[in-house]
């Protein structure tokens, strides 16, 4: 239940930020063109708050934060309120009396504002300090395309299909690029202390078009490198009656040195109840400790060891020789805002290019249960990760209602520039035709992704 309203909570501030700019977004730029706002509301359904200013705008906040709507005067939207009787003052004017220009801005200035979000969201980032892991491998997957290349353990990454890669999330996303295509990946990697590099091609068909249940480094083949280092030590464990302590590294158990944890739960596992020797890194010094592993039976029933250990679950408790830490002043802090902002926008746009294509499956569309779930692990993870959510849902926001559906900016955008080329007004049958038509298509998407939510759960 605590997780539950955790989640709840999280999804709120997150949704209301990134909701909230949206809408401020149209109704500063309706204001800066003197078009009168009636009503201001982040959420639909039943009002639980409201207030009025001056200029007789309604701000209200409504029960379901899925949503808002800026309304303005002589506006027809289906999603919102009726007008009530306004009392305009000589300076402002309805939405159809403003110019095209202006209602194209005004319309336009929602996505915008998301994106300045975004750029914002990441500037912040870049301030405070963002810290990820080097893209070295810590384990292969067999028969992975990762194998294929030859890549081994202790590798690093350089480049992926002549991109640079300087951390795991370059890594990722730069992958994530590829899904759904045939052709081939090239990677480039270094060997442990060696300074050639080698370049490997590897053939992909339809790749990972179906729907992703783990990260696409992982089904490339790589498991990212994490050192043998104890977070945690089990009450009662053989590890606790060993001396093991949080932060001790294991480097070597009996005659087999340990480069990973993978290494490390490999050579554990494969010797249950067996009596070993762990050498231990503790601060400065090495040395050695003798354990009783004990054994638990995975899920096919095979004896496995254990000895009541935890690995590192987060980038604090990672050495900083295996981190790569980017923390700028304000004006590159900006600039690398600016492109992390189009970076992503680039990869949202190729994932729903591929959608759209069928080269990958629309069950990755994932809705509010979803947006809930990771919202609650971004939160959890901390202010960093929180905020790149902010600025990663911001964005597809603002590409979602770009799009030239009737209902959404971009298909006023497509009505407005029908009315300039027409050169009159669109008749009311035809605007109302379309508006019903776009929000049938955005009800179906909304039903279409809960669906997808339930069945991940399912």
């Amino acid at each position: 239940m605590t997780n539950i309203l955790f989640n709840l909570v999280s999804i709120i501030v997150l949704l209301g930020v990134i909701i909230g700019i949206h809408e401020l977004g149209h109704f500063l730029a309706a204001r800066k063109f003197k078009v009168h706002v009636i009503r201001f509301k982040i959420g639909f359904g039943k009002t639980l708050l409201s207030r009025f200013d001056k200029k007789g705008t309604e701000f209200a906040i409504g029960l379901l934060p899925l949503g808002g709507y800026v309304q303005m005067l002589g506006e027809d939207n289906p999603l919102q309120g009726d007008e009530s009787d306004q009392n305009l003052s000589s300076k402002e004017i309805s939405y159809p009396q403003a110019s095209l220009g202006a209602r194209a801005i005004i319309t336009a200035a929602g996505p915008i504002a998301n994106f300045v979000l975004a750029i914002a969201a990441y500037f912040l980032i870049f301030m405070i300090g963002v810290k990820d892991i080097v893209p070295i491998v810590g384990g292969i997957n067999e028969e992975s395309l990762a194998q294929q290349a030859g890549i081994e353990v202790g590798d690093k990454i350089l480049a992926i299909d002549n991109n640079q890669v300087s951390s795991l999330k370059d890594l990722n996303t730069l992958l994530a690029l590829r899904i759904g295509e045939t052709g081939t990946i090239l990677v480039d990697y270094q060997k442990p202390g060696s300074d050639i590099t080698f370049s490997e091609s590897v053939g992909i068909e339809n790749w990972l078009e179906s729907e992703l249940d783990r990260s696409v480094i992982s089904y490339f083949g790589i498991n990212p490198f994490i050192p043998p280092i104890v977070s945690s030590v089990q009450a009662g464990s053989p590890a606790e009656k060993s001396g093991l302590l949080k932060g001790d590294e294991i480097i070597s158990v009996g005659d087999n040195a340990i480069r990973t944890w993978y290494e490390l739960v490999e050579e554990i596992s494969s010797i249950p109840d067996k009596d070993t020797l762990l050498t231990i890194k503790r601060n400065e010094s090495i040395f050695s400790v003798p354990v009783s592993i004990s054994s638990v039976q995975n899920e096919l029933g095979v004896k496995i060891g254990r000895i009541g250990i935890a690995r590192i679950s987060s980038n604090e408790e990672i050495p900083e020789e295996y981190l790569v830490t980017t923390k700028k002043g304000p004006i590159e802090a900006f600039v690398l805002g600016i492109k992390e902002t189009y970076n992503f926008t680039v990869l949202i746009l190729d994932s729903i290019g591929k959608m759209i294509t069928g080269s990958v499956s629309a069950e990755n569309i994932g809705g509010p249960i979803q947006i809930a779930v990771l919202s609650g692990s971004a939160a959890k993870a901390g202010l960093v990760t929180f905020i790149g959510m902010i600025a990663l849902l911001s964005i597809n926001l603002g590409l979602i209602n770009l799009f030239p559906i009737p209902i959404l900016d971009g298909g006023q955008l497509v009505l407005i520039a029908a009315e300039k080329i027409k050169g009159s007004p669109l008749s009311e049958g035809f605007v109302e035709f379309a508006y019903r038509i776009g929000l049938l298509l955005v009800v179906g998407l909304m039903v279409f992704a809960v669906f997808n939510d339930i069945t991940r759960i399912v």
